[in-house]
């Protein structure tokens, strides 16, 4: 019965986090396109896009406290999607940026806390019930490479179509979420799954100090420094192609190339981690990153297409190697501000940094110039890093073997 039970949840957790994805696909890679057919200039929609971060900096701390606090977390988490789906409907206002600037901070009010605060509560239940969380999360990656493709086909015949689609995939999520079990509040005497490295000497006070491994500094770097890079190119790939004389049904192509791009990874990454360090896999793939923004600028859809199927060993592998690492890291009492650390600096710092910095260089220098500029840098900062985290590493190594 408890194996049923367990192979019942597995499932549920698989549709829901499929539905997040999916709700987002239908309108979020289409934005930078849909901005740039209004008439927006590259700094403008640059400046747009970079609302979602600036409110995961600041608005999204408060959904993860509230949610570990109250240890309701998919109430809160229907909260957010039905704050979202109504959210979508407020792009019909007007076309003007004005307009936009106000429609894009209402939705991220409540959008940018969906995935820190999903992730937080299937990494719980896998940690728990010993799901694995890799499969349950190809659900959100085969999700979002299917009607990407859809919403793509549709939105080059009914461009306005595209916000009235997020808001019925954010009403369909709905319905899964409910499905999902109550998880209940947990105290700080609980016991946590997983290990733990290099703990702290002392408790301290602040989102960071939650964690019980000071090598969270070094991780957070990397998903920093990398989502500088994906932001840039999640900006800007739109208005790159469209610019190329392709269509948004390309753009949902694309954008699926992307996905399914993810899918070996997650069939092996948990083995891939078992042989290879985890910090050995992140450097390699933010170099990647680096080459992938250079592959882009080639010129031709064939450049595009082979760039954006490095999509997988460039998020994927930084992203999941991250979110299992503060899993396992932090108190059960602190999932939820854990992912959320992470969403703040990923999809807060590095969106802000790759959007508007992304936005100046391809006003002043034009795309290419701007995508090859941001290659570099993301190659030097994740030597640095790199660097540094492996001299944190044998440093640490050997104050174990003297203690």
């Amino acid at each position: 019965m408890k194996l049923n039970n367990s192979k019942k949840l597995g499932i549920t957790l698989l549709l829901a986090n499929a539905f997040v994805y999916i709700a987002f696909s239908l309108y979020n890679p289409f934005l930078s396109s849909y901005y740039s057919k209004a008439g927006l200039n590259a700094l403008q929609i640059g400046t747009l896009l970079t609302i979602g971060p600036l409110f995961a900096i600041f608005i999204q701390p408060f959904w993860a406290i509230l949610s570990d606090k109250t240890g309701r977390r998919k109430d809160i988490l229907s909260l957010l999607v039905v704050g979202s789906g109504i959210s979508m409907l407020s792009f019909y206002i007007g076309h003007s940026f004005l307009t936009f600037l106000i429609a894009a901070s209402l939705l991220a009010i409540f959008c940018t806390s969906i995935f820190p605060l999903n992730d937080a509560i299937t990494l719980r239940y896998a940690n728990r019930y010993q799901l694995d969380f890799s499969r349950i999360r190809m659900g959100g990656t085969i999700g979002f490479a299917t009607f990407v493709v859809i919403a793509g086909a549709i939105i080059k015949q009914y461009p306005t179509l595209l916000f009235l689609m997020g808001f019925f995939g954010y009403f369909v999520l709905l319905i899964f979420i409910r499905i999902l079990p109550e998880d209940e509040k947990v105290s700080s005497s609980d016991t946590k799954e997983g290990t733990i490295s290099v703990p702290l000497k002392e408790k301290k006070t602040g989102l960071l100090h939650i964690f019980e491994s000071k090598q969270i500094y070094f991780m957070l770097g990397f998903a920093f420094i990398s989502q500088v890079g994906l932001s840039f190119n999640g900006c800007f790939i739109g208005v790159y192609m469209i610019n190329l004389g392709l269509n948004e049904s390309m753009i949902g192509i694309i954008n699926c190339i992307c996905a399914l791009s993810e899918i070996p990874v997650l069939f092996i990454i948990n083995r891939v981690l078992c042989k290879i360090s985890t910090t050995k896999v992140i450097i390699f793939s933010s170099l990647l990153l680096g080459f992938r923004l250079f592959l882009i600028t080639g010129g031709n859809i064939g450049f595009i297409i082979a760039a954006q199927a490095l999509q997988g060993l460039t998020y994927m592998t930084i992203y999941f190697s991250c979110a299992v690492f503060i899993s396992k890291n932090v108190k059960p009492e602190n999932q939820s501000k854990g992912q959320s650390a992470l969403t703040i600096v990923q999809t807060g710092f590095g969106s802000i940094v790759g959007n508007i910095a992304g936005g100046y260089f391809v006003d002043k220098f034009g795309l290419i110039i701007a995508y090859r500029f941001i290659a570099v840098i993301v190659i030097i900062v994740s030597l640095l890093i790199g660097s540094l985290l492996l001299y944190y590493l044998r440093i640490s190594k050997t104050r174990n073997a003297i203690s």
